[in-house]
């Protein structure tokens, strides 16, 4: 039978063992680095490549539409001053008035007053459009057994005006004062032309405030049926930002006078009204003693639809965009 020998073991420490390990997990670690291209940093992710997916294509607008109700538009380019121009167009203390390099034409109310109301003196002037409403409205009051005491103190004001007024108020009254009841400079109805300010004089020569009462609220009330608003009313300061003013007037013209009242709605409210009535959606209908109007909404003024014939006005309403009234009957 073979014999085995029996050979002794040789015992090794683990403490090198476990030092050697980790030095070459080291050293692999460093060339690893050193081959995505040294200096510590980690490899560079490979570039995206370029997107190849065309950019959408804008369908161009139609040249040529016609109104469900049949009006037929054509689409027309106003240029960026059509925003800030017209009937409609907002003006207060956060939305300044855009005044154009030459002075707009100017109608003298002296001259071309009628005999129902008095004018402050020859230096008052409105934008001829609101001229003719005023006298037709005026005229209208003292026939129905008002008396002839409308004195019209302000009309057309310039912007350095405007500052001569606003500092004289915080002068007399108080920085606060001034604020409520007068505009800044270049936030004044007043630059457009299209706000009158009324008062009254006695034909003894005395004058006093206009309020709206008493005999004086039939215009008031029927003032929307000649184009003009009550442009500060009470309720509304939070948002016209003046306090109640009922002797300042603003022309809007007749369709939209009668729906703002209708509604209850001052300018900044209705302005924002209108954006409701867009061309590709329901069009506004006001029917009233003048007519029967369809009116839209357009943003910006490079794709404004224009009726191809007939009686319209385009305006801006000085923010982002126009309106198209359109007369139907």
């Amino acid at each position: 039978m073979r014999k085995y020998r029996r050979r002794r073991g040789v015992y090794i420490h683990p403490v090198p063992v476990v030092l050697a390990l980790l030095a070459g997990a080291a050293a692999a670690i460093l060339c690893l680095r050193l081959l995505g291209g040294g200096g510590g940093t980690s490899p560079e992710e490979p570039p995206e490549l370029p997107d190849d997916t065309p950019p959408p294509v804008r369908e161009e607008l139609p040249e040529h539409r016609t109104t469900p109700s049949g009006i037929a538009c054509t689409r027309t380019n106003l240029g960026e001053e059509a925003i800030h121009t017209g009937e409609l167009i907002l003006v207060n203390n956060q939305i300044f008035y855009r005044f154009p390099e030459e002075e707009p034409p100017l109608a003298s109310v002296y001259e071309e007053k009628n005999d129902s109301y008095y004018v402050r003196d020859m230096e008052v002037y409105l934008s001829p459009v609101a001229m003719g409403p005023l006298n037709e409205m005026l005229e209208d009051f003292v026939e129905q057994g008002g008396s002839r005491t409308i004195n019209v103190v302000a009309g057309y004001r310039t912007e350095a005006y405007q500052q001569h007024l606003f500092d004289q108020s915080a002068q007399r009254s108080g920085q606060d004062h001034a604020e409520r009841y007068v505009a800044q400079p270049g936030g004044s109805e007043h630059h457009t032309g299209l706000a009158a300010d009324l008062s009254i004089l006695y034909r003894d020569g005395s004058s006093g405030d206009y309020d709206g009462s008493g005999e004086y609220a039939w215009i008031n009330s029927n003032c929307p049926n000649y184009g003009w608003v009550v442009r500060y009313e009470a309720g509304k300061e939070a948002l016209t930002g003046i306090w109640d003013e009922p002797w300042h007037f603003r022309y809007v013209g007749i369709p939209h006078a009668v729906q703002m009242a209708g509604e209850g709605l001052c300018m900044e409210e209705y302005i924002e009204y209108l954006k409701g009535f867009p061309f590709d959606g329901e069009h506004l209908v006001v029917e009233c003693g003048a007519g029967t109007y369809e009116i839209w909404y357009a943003e910006g003024a490079e794709n404004v639809y224009l009726p191809d014939q007939g009686e319209y006005t385009v305006s801006g309403n000085n923010v982002d965009g126009v309106i198209v009234t359109v007369r139907t009957a």
